[in-house]
């Protein structure tokens, strides 16, 4: 890994405390303002449309600004943010959780299109997968300590002095900022949104694959993410214990880690191998899912966690790699597009979520089997794009 993904990856370790926070806590905090899903489905659907837009903005601002400049905007949105959970409180509910997911929104695509554009501009190759594996790992280590230290200071001290206390690590996340590579467009010879049809943008056979494969796993992910907390929620109400159920998943998640490296080394299992098993695990959580009982909820999770391991590790990187030779401009026209798709499928299942009032009616079930499907197309698609790949490696060494 080169010295500057490895000082991308200390940026992530400074900023993953906070996003951590806010996949958590935030999310707890409106569940607790009247434990309805439609709450945190609402929240979540504003959060992605703000945080599409500010992706795309974030790309444009990389052709005037390097990407240090772009996290430090991120990170006073998560300023913002924080100043408003602890200031700021009105009715009616869903215009004050729509205050509140803007910000988040803002803030976590700011930050993504910096990091994503770091990532694909000093990657080469094999380094993708080890910076994902590594990135991995230190999100699993603050999934350990973030939950439970948040959960007890909010347990004794309330929600105010947990949003007090992240202005440290955002902070901190300025601070670290000024030490990441100063990346940026501004070499490039057009603007990013030139030539930005989808067709000149995706014109490979194996880029072309990525946009089915993109869809799926937009389902796959928001499922998979605003369920496994909703059924957190579901199972206790008591902060450590929700605390103590997100470090039972992280564990799992880190058995994955040492399974996955150990076996990789000791014998020919293929990535798509890796992946088909994590996408049946998540499948197989999916399905348990329509037997809501607590037990059966906390399994479910454990098996979509571990699918979400194997989905982010490899075909995350299989995404990076498949970009990391294209011209910086393309490359980064390519994962705007990347981010646009998946926030856009994340919000159409947001949408069918918002229909579902309890685990045991029609939409409920629907949309499971749905997000179901989605999960088991995921390692064919990539296994598409692969080939792909290969023939025109083959055409050019014909040629």
């Amino acid at each position: 890994m080169t010295a500057a993904l490895k000082r991308l990856l200390l940026m992530s370790m400074s900023s993953g405390i906070i996003f951590n926070y806010m996949g958590i806590f935030i999310n707890l905090f409106i569940w607790e303002k009247g434990n309805q899903i439609f709450d945190v489905a609402w929240f979540n659907l504003i959060m992605f449309l703000a945080w599409g837009v500010a992706f795309m903005y974030g790309a444009n601002l990389l052709s005037k600004f390097t990407i240090g400049t772009v996290m430090r905007v991120a990170a006073i949105g998560a300023g913002i943010t924080f100043i408003l959970l602890s200031w700021v409180h009105f009715e009616p509910k869903i215009l004050y959780i729509t205050m509140i997911a803007v910000p988040v929104g803002l803030t976590n695509g700011l930050y993504g299109a910096a990091q994503n554009m770091g990532i694909s501009l000093f990657g080469k190759g094999k380094e993708f997968t080890a910076f994902f594996s590594a990135t991995n790992v230190i999100g699993q280590l603050i999934a350990f300590i973030n939950p439970l230290l948040f959960a007890v200071i909010i347990k004794w001290m309330g929600f105010t002095a947990s949003f007090f206390i992240m202005f440290i690590f955002i902070a901190l996340m300025i601070f670290t900022s000024y030490f990441v590579p100063p990346i940026s467009l501004k070499e490039a010879k057009e603007p990013v949104f030139r030539k930005f049809g989808i067709r000149q943008v995706f014109a490979t056979p194996q880029l072309k694959w990525m946009i089915p494969s993109l869809i799926a796993g937009g389902f796959f992910i928001q499922f998979q993410g605003i369920f496994s907390l909703i059924f957190t929620f579901s199972v206790t109400q008591d902060k450590l214990s929700i605390a103590m159920l997100q470090i039972m998943y992280t564990s799992f998640t880190i058995a994955c880690v040492f399974l996955y490296r150990r076996f990789s080394r000791t014998r020919p299992i293929g990535d798509n191998k890796w992946l088909t098993f994590g996408m049946i695990a998540a499948a197989v959580g999916f399905l348990l899912a329509l037997f809501p009982t607590p037990l059966i909820l906390i399994l479910s999770n454990i098996l979509t966690t571990i699918g979400l391991f194997f989905f982010y590790t490899i075909w995350s990187s299989r995404q990076f790699i498949a970009t990391y030779r294209l011209e910086p401009i393309h490359q980064t026209r390519v994962l705007v597009w990347r981010e646009l798709i998946l926030v856009i499928s994340r919000m159409f299942l947001l949408a069918l979520i918002l229909g579902i009032h309890d685990f045991d009616g029609f939409v409920f079930k629907a949309v499971m089997i749905f997000s179901f499907s989605s999960a088991l197309l995921i390692p064919y698609f990539s296994k598409k794009s692969d080939e792909s790949a290969e023939e025109m490696v083959l055409q050019g060494v014909e040629s």
